[in-house]
Order: C-alpha cells, then sequence, then structure tokens
C-alpha cells in the first residue's frame, strides 16, 4: 500500500486533463484525482479534450502534466486523441482507462509510449500506483529541464580545469567510442550495483540512461574531441543535484561515477591491448570529469559534520552503518595520533614507489614488494580500529596481491605501469578519505568505502588479467567482449 503523502509529494504540483464519458465514472474518478493533484479539468468526449488541451497550452503556455483517459470514448477515441496530442507533445505522459482487454487497443495503447493503463472496474490501489510513478517521472523531467534552462546562467566553479589539447592520443578512439556510445551507456545502467542505487530511490533507470548517463559520456567524447574541458562538465553537477533530490547518499552518488568510469576503462582495457599512452589519456579524463564531485556533493547537501567533543566518546550520537558501532565524536581522538601521521606518510610513500615502478631502468621486484608492504601496513593500521576494520582488511588485500605478483609486474612493463596508474588514483581517494575524515570529522565514515572496495578489485582484476585473451581491435564489439565490473 502506498501511502497517500508519498504521492502527494509529487503530484499536488501537476495538472490533469480527465477524459471519460459515463457520468457516473466520471463523478467518482475525478473526486479521486482532485484529492491528488492540483488542478483536474474533466471533459466527456475526445473532441472536448483536444480543445481543452489546446485551450490549457494557449492559456498557461505549457501542456498538461498528465491527461488521464478512457479508451472508448465519442467522437475521437481515446487512441487517436493520444496520436493528436503526442504529435503537439510528444513527451505528454498519458494513462488509459477501460473495462476492454482487446489487444488491439493495449498494442496500441503500447505503441504510443502510454505510462499506465488501468482496466475498468477501478482497483484503487492500482491506481495510485500508477499514479504515484507517473507523478514521479513527470516532476523528474521538469526538474531536469529546469536544470537544463538554468544551467548557461549558473555560475558553477570547478576543479583544476585542464586543457582537453593533452590528450591527442585519446582522439585516436573517438569514432569507436562515438559509434559505440549507447552501448556503453546501457552497459554502465544495467550494472546490477547502478540498478540497485537507482531503483532503491524510485529513479528509472532508463530515465537516468538517457537523461544524464548519455549526456554524460557525449561530454567525455567532447574532451576527447577537443570540444569540452575536462572537470567542467555541467551534467555531472545537473546529476549530482537530481541525486540531491533524491536524496541519495554520497556513496551511492560515488557509485555511480565510479562504475561509469569502470565501463569505458573495461571497453578500453578489451579493445586497445593496454595502451600504455592511451589509458593514461583516457584514465586522467575520467579523473577529471569526476573530480570534486565529493566535495561537490556535500555542498549540495549541506551535510553537517559530527561536533567535536573531546570530554567524552559515550555522548556523541550513534553511527548508523552498523548495529554494534561504537559511539564516535571524533575521529581524530578516536585514532591514535601517531597513526594518522603514519598513514599521511604511507600515502606520501605509496604514491612515490608507484612512480618509481614505471621507471624500468630503476625498478627492481624488491620495490614491487615494499610497495605492496606498504599497502598492506596502511590497511593494517586501519585493521586496529573497529570502525575502519572492513576498509583495513580490504587494503592488506590489495597489498598481499602485489607481493604475490611482484615478479611477474616485474617482467610485465606495460601491466605494471597501467597499474601504477590506477594505483595512483586510488591513493588521491585515500587522501581525500583521510582528509574528510580527520579534519572535517565527516559523519559518516564509510562514505568512499564501496568505491575502495571497488578499485581495489579493479586493480586486482588488472594484475590477474590474463593478456592473451585480449581481443583484437578490428573484431565487431558484443556483449561477450566486453567485461563485467
Amino acid at each position: 500500500m502506498i501511502d497517500d503523502k508519498i504521492i502527494l509529494e509529487n503530484s499536488k504540483r501537476l495538472d490533469v486533463l480527465y477524459v471519460e464519458d459515463d457520468n457516473e465514472a466520471l463523478d467518482a474518478t475525478a473526486d479521486l484525482l482532485k484529492f491528488y493533484f492540483h488542478r483536474v479539468e474533466s471533459v466527456r468526449d475526445g473532441e472536448e479534450a483536444l480543445q481543452a488541451y489546446k485551450a490549457y497550452y494557449e492559456k498557461h503556455g505549457n501542456y498538461y502534466d498528465i491527461v488521464i483517459s478512457e479508451i472508448k470514448i465519442p467522437q475521437l477515441d481515446g487512441i487517436a486523441l493520444a496520436h493528436k496530442i503526442k504529435a503537439m507533445n510528444a513527451e505528454q505522459s498519458l494513462i488509459f482507462m477501460s473495462a476492454l482487454s482487446d489487444f488491439d487497443y493495449l498494442s496500441a495503447a503500447i505503441e504510443l509510449g502510454v505510462d499506465g493503463f488501468i482496466q475498468k472496474p477501478l482497483e484503487v490501489e492500482k491506481f495510485k500506483k500508477i499514479l504515484h510513478t507517473t507523478s514521479q517521472k513527470v516532476v523528474d523531467k521538469m526538474m531536469m529541464h529546469e536544470h537544463y534552462a538554468q544551467i548557461e546562467a549558473t555560475n558553477i566553479e570547478h576543479i583544476d580545469l585542464i586543457s582537453a589539447k593533452e590528450f591527442s592520443v585519446a582522439e585516436d578512439i573517438l569514432a569507436d567510442l562515438e559509434a559505440h556510445k549507447e552501448y556503453i551507456s546501457r552497459t554502465w545502467c544495467a550494472i546490477p550495483l547502478v540498478v540497485a542505487r537507482l531503483e532503491g530511490h524510485e529513479i528509472d533507470v532508463e530515465y537516468f540512461r538517457s537523461n544524464f548517463a548519455i549526456k554524460v559520456i557525449e561530454y567525455f567524447l567532447g574532451v576527447i574531441g577537443a570540444k569540452n574541458e575536462a572537470g567542467n562538465c555541467p551534467v555531472v553537477f545537473i546529476m549530482l543535484d537530481y541525486f540531491k533530490h533524491k536524496d541519495l547518499p554520497l556513496h551511492d552518488i560515488f557509485m555511480i561515477c565510479v562504475h561509469f568510469k569502470n565501463t569505458v576503462t573495461s571497453y578500453i582495457f578489451s579493445r586497445y591491448r593496454f595502451n600504455q599512452e592511451l589509458f593514461d589519456d583516457v584514465s586522467l579524463i575520467l579523473d577529471r570529469n569526476f573530480e570534486g564531485v565529493i566535495r561537490n556533493y556535500l555542498n549540495l547537501k549541506g551535510c553537517t559534520k559530527v561536533e567535536t567533543a573531546k570530554n567524552s566518546l559515550a555522548q556523541t550520537p550513534r553511527l548508523e552503518e552498523e548495529d554494534e558501532e561504537e559511539h564516535i565524536t571524533s575521529y581524530i581522538d578516536y585514532v591514535l595520533e601517531h597513526d594518522v601521521y603514519e598513514l599521511q606518510d604511507l600515502e606520501e610513500d605509496i604514491d612515490t614507489i608507484s612512480i618509481k615502478v614505471t621507471d624500468t631502468k630503476r625498478v627492481s621486484v624488491d620495490d614491487i614488494i615494499v610497495l605492496g608492504s606498504s599497502i598492506k601496513r596502511y590497511g593494517a593500521i586501519l585493521s586496529n580500529y573497529h570502525i575502519f576494520a572492513k576498509l583495513g582488511m580490504k587494503i592488506i588485500l590489495l597489498g598481499d596481491n602485489f607481493q604475490a605478483n611482484a615478479a611477474l609486474l616485474f617482467e610485465n612493463e606495460e601491466k605494471r605501469m597501467n597499474i601504477a596508474t590506477l594505483l595512483e588514483g586510488f591513493v588521491n581517494d585515500l587522501i581525500t578519505w583521510r582528509h574528510e575524515i580527520f579534519d572535517n570529522n565527516i559523519e559518516n565514515p564509510h562514505f568512499l568505502d564501496d568505491s575502495f572496495f571497488s578499485n581495489v578489485d579493479t586493480i586486482i582484476m588488472f594484475i590477474e588479467y590474463d593478456e592473451s585473451n585480449v581481443v583484437d581491435e578490428n573484431e565487431s564489439m558484443d556483449d561477450a567482449d566486453f567485461f563485467d565490473f
């Protein structure tokens, strides 16, 4: 059962045209609709409905938000009416009602792209469900249009803008990516974790794909083609504001973005055999396009930091991540000071060694083993604290993998250099995480956990990947060629 309050959050701002030739049904259903919607106009035949639809536009400068119509109505039946309405407004939301079960009508309704089909006699709960989903889609669409209309006048500050001219190598794959952008967008939006994050907040996956995902990819292609600036993607900021409206938590937002990066990287990885310069170009573009996502979303949400009170841990509000989690007032008080400093030093060590392993003349197997050891030490420090134990164990697993495959990485220069690129991004995320935890005392210490876990799995996959199985870049792309993250 859907709570009326949930429906009313969206429906009360919408206007409806209702078409029904049966007086008894018209009066009863119109009363129900008037409870949910801002304005309801009732008419009794198709011609009257068409005139009312046009008159509303002339008066308000826009069309009815939703049209609800019986199919068998005089003058102009519901299907014919819908065709004429769609000719004026292709995006019109339509709901059909009928006592008929005639397949021809149902088939015609599906072809029109109607939002719902209600069979009479009316079942109120089913009707409410369709009102809820349709109202949600209409409001989402309205908000998206408002954002795009305002973007030209909005002065958004972006971080570290860099010239697209730096990415000349990436231009080599522009035609390939352009030809497969629909495929890439659908693959991104079909990832189970992305679907779960979107649907968990009542976001239609196809709506997200067509209004945001494909536009993000198109902007990304514009960066490669030197038409757009990396790091200056307005669609990302519009998407963030949309997610704020939907009240998505930060870790959900970040995972959706991470899987875009993983999807594009996976596509290129499977097609171009680890072309080092190409991979570096694309990775940098992707990083810049999403740079500032965390901080900008925190600003949009107006997240409240946990109050610092050094006198008592017991007075702290309970964190929601796990039932057994401690009450923490300040993470800087919770974690020993020398451990915080060591984490910072280890980040520098890991970054420095990552750069060294890209130098074939200087690197040794021991360097890779030391890199793994530094990563493991970082994880071990976190594992000492219950709140960070899961993240710590995951980082230890990454360090173990580097040590176990040190000889393999030493022998394979291409693989070693690309792993170093991935690790550099991972360390940057660690720095962001540590800064938010210990400098800003962010309320949710797990806001990047899912991203870290995904990145560790990706790096391990790259380490263990058998390049002999890579498809030839001239082969056609199909579902079997694509890696699932």
